[in-house]
């Protein structure tokens, strides 16, 4: 029990990883969409009732696209902002929308839009993204990168006797990936986290 409430609060006093540059693309692209989102339902929501009284029917069709406009682009404006913060639910929308996209572009494609390519690709590398294990740990969504991943569960007192230093070349207790800085055991050949080489 107690063991378990040091793990804890040693975990959590851990340092939030930087943020990763495609987070931070995808952060800065996503606030753009809601912004353009939110002028074009706006915009769409305007003409609409400019027009309702010659089109009806195309009034009642450009109200329904503008306020679903609006609402995608508060959805991408809110998650845009959640990125720079770290935010798990920033992490989950993304993910919820990343998926959407991916099921509306093969429905597109069935339909012979042959264009929606471009936007399928781009919604799947978006999702495997999100889903490497430095950007989850950068969402809190797995485990952390800097956490005590090279120590034995049973502390320092697990450990067998004349194992420290006796790596000369990965020092006593291991290094850190110049990829991704996870921590990795002495004697590994590979970064547990995200497989680069050492």
């Amino acid at each position: 029990m107690l063991y378990t409430l040091l793990l804890t609060t040693a975990v959590s006093m851990q340092p939030k990883p930087g943020r990763p540059t495609g987070v931070t693309i995808l952060g800065v692209l996503a606030i753009l969409a809601g912004l353009a989102g939110l002028i074009g339902g706006a915009a769409l929501l305007g003409l609409s009732g400019l027009v309702a009284s010659t089109y009806p029917g195309g009034a009642t069709f450009a109200a329904v696209i503008g306020a679903i406009l609006l609402i995608i682009g508060i959805l991408e404006l809110v998650y845009g902002i959640g990125f720079f913060g770290g935010k798990g639910w920033a992490w989950t929308l993304a993910m919820i929308g990343s998926v959407l996209n991916i099921v509306f572009g093969i429905v597109s494609l069935a339909f012979g839009s042959v264009g929606s390519i471009f936007g399928l690709i781009i919604s799947i590398l978006i999702l495997y993204y999100l889903t490497r294990p430095h950007v989850k740990a950068y969402f809190g969504k797995g485990p952390s990168m800097m956490g005590p991943s090279s120590m034995p569960p049973g502390g320092m007192g697990s450990m067998p006797m004349g194992s420290m230093g006796s790596s000369p070349s990965m020092g006593s207790m291991g290094t850190t990936c110049k990829n991704c800085g996870a921590s990795i055991p002495a004697g590994a050949t590979r970064c547990p986290s995200c497989g680069a080489a050492v």
